[in-house]
């Protein structure tokens, strides 16, 4: 039963990665210095959401912005739209932008990124 209860702690303090994600992270991380993986944010109702990857920008030309990028795999997001939808306007209420990525747009990921950027940067 410790042993359960440990495996239970463990999650809600530090999430599990995917194989995609912890791909993404890398791929992002290499452009975007600041991305970090499985990041908490914190909701106005004092949930804790978990980023799969976190972009911050806070730079010189100004910008200001926070990403959190998603990875949807078909498995774990199959019958989950709604929950996604109320997770992300939760998170944009904290002022949060989501990008989410599933495996036919992984290779937009960069230019979806952006557009998050420009469009919480305007």
């Amino acid at each position: 039963m410790k042993l359960r209860k440990r495996k239970e702690l463990n999650y809600i303090f530090n999430p599990p990665v995917s194989v995609p994600q912890l791909i993404l992270y890398q791929r992002i991380k290499q452009y975007y210095k600041t991305a970090e993986l499985n990041y908490p944010i914190e909701t106005h109702a004092g949930k804790i959401r978990w980023a799969d990857v976190a972009i911050f920008g806070n730079g010189l030309n100004k910008e200001h912005y926070l990403i959190d990028v998603e990875y949807d795999g078909y498995l774990a997001h199959k019958y989950k739209r709604k929950q996604d939808r109320e997770r992300d306007l939760e998170l944009k209420r904290v002022g949060w932008a989501t990008v989410r990525i599933n495996k036919k747009t992984i290779n937009n990921v960069f230019g979806l990124i952006e557009e998050a950027i420009n469009a919480s940067s305007s």
